[in-house]
């Protein structure tokens, strides 16, 4: 019986999920944040400027934007996992994270003036991006970190 061997998921492609379901997380807070009036509803969302006008205004650029959001945490995901994975904890990712709400907030948009501009949210908005982004960097900093350890237990005994 100790020798029955349990099916495992390849890193890359479990990163790739994770990745995915955490950009999910990141809309559903997102939304669930808008619906509470904690956030204005397209404080991060772009223009979509490409799209007809008809368009516009329908569900398609809140498609293209969840799209876009889980595209930027799957690659967020894969860059956590080539440089930090080692880490046992979750700050790095709620560090990196912070940074890039920083980036963000503070540099694109007071800055460049190309993105949220960070002086024209009220203070419960900007605590709230903030936790949204700490929560992300939590979740995919932890379940990418989380098994690393005892992967390498398990390398090193056999």
């Amino acid at each position: 019986m100790s020798n029955v061997e349990l099916p495992t998921i390849k890193r890359t492609p479990l990163t790739i999920i994770i990745g995915f379901t955490g950009g999910l997380f990141f809309i559903l807070f997102y939304e669930a944040f808008h619906f509470f009036h904690f956030i204005p509803k397209n404080a991060l969302m772009p223009s979509w400027e490409f799209l007809a006008p008809a368009w516009q205004k329908g569900i398609v650029p809140h498609i293209l934007w969840w799209l876009m959001i889980c595209a930027i945490s799957i690659i967020w995901a894969l860059l956590y996992q080539w440089t930090v994975k080692k880490s046992d904890t979750m700050w790095p990712g709620i560090f990196i994270n912070v940074i890039l709400f920083a980036i963000i907030f503070i540099l694109l948009g007071w800055w460049m003036e190309i993105g949220p501009n960070v002086t024209e949210l009220k203070h419960h908005s900007i605590i709230s991006f903030c936790c949204l982004f700490i929560l992300h960097g939590a979740f995919v900093g932890f379940s990418i970190s989380y098994d690393e350890p005892y992967t390498d237990n398990e390398k090193h005994s056999r």
